[in-house]
């Protein structure tokens, strides 16, 4: 059974511009990696804005068609009740931090699903110790690198761990080194039946994708 599912999904910011996507349909299961990619500016980000509600919810445009996530329909949820079952890692990930510390951010998801102190003490050890930035977590997030604010952003959904991971441009800013950490990241996570969504992979992440959207394709 798909884990999200999407139905005849059309999206454009207004009248006259393309569609970004135009009755597009497409389902993806537990343990599925997909890369989405297209030239730049094709709307590649806009595309994950779609799957986790932020459009139309937030962002309007001339939308239609129908997502699902675990058979229900986003439109029926809220963007708080859609964020534990699919969260967003944002490519501009200075707009994501919202807490001065390290710490504080890893410990806001798992203390919004009201878990026990231990647990949540776990998920941020995990976390760090899995992108092997344990060093960070005591930091002020305003000195971070851009570099490393893309590692705490993915820890931060990583506390979360929700079925579905949508991630934007996750190796930007990274050097080699973290680049092959986060590759072995996802690889874990689609072998714990995790789902996630890749925006613009670097090349060693769309070898490990077991499934394409090319917008270029789509294009109208």
């Amino acid at each position: 059974m798909s884990i999200l599912e999407i139905q005849n999904l059309s999206f454009r910011y207004s009248n006259n511009q393309s569609w970004i996507v135009r009755n597009f349909s497409f389902a993806a299961d537990t343990g599925d990696i997909v890369a989405v990619i297209g030239k730049s500016g094709r709307g590649k980000t806009t595309f994950l804005y779609l799957l986790c509600g932020v459009i139309p919810k937030i962002i309007k445009g001339e939308f239609g068609g129908k997502i699902e996530i675990m058979n229900e329909n986003i439109e029926n949820l809220s963007l708080p009740q859609i964020s534990p079952k699919l969260s967003l890692m944002m490519q501009e990930t200075e707009l994501q931090l919202s807490f001065p510390s390290v710490e504080q951010e890893l410990a806001f998801a798992p203390e919004n699903l009201k878990l026990a102190p231990s647990k949540i003490e776990n998920r941020i050890d995990d976390a760090l110790t899995l992108l092997q930035i344990k060093s960070l977590r005591y930091e002020e997030t305003a000195t971070l690198s851009f570099g490393q604010k893309k590692l705490v952003a993915f820890a931060s959904i990583l506390t979360l761990s929700p079925q579905i991971f949508l991630l934007d441009e996750p190796t930007s800013g990274l050097s080699s080194y973290y680049i092959q950490i986060i590759i072995n990241v996802i690889s874990k996570l689609s072998d714990e039946k995790k789902t996630i969504f890749i925006a613009n992979p670097v090349s060693n992440l769309l070898k490990i994708s077991n499934k394409v959207i090319d917008l270029d394709n789509l294009q109208e």
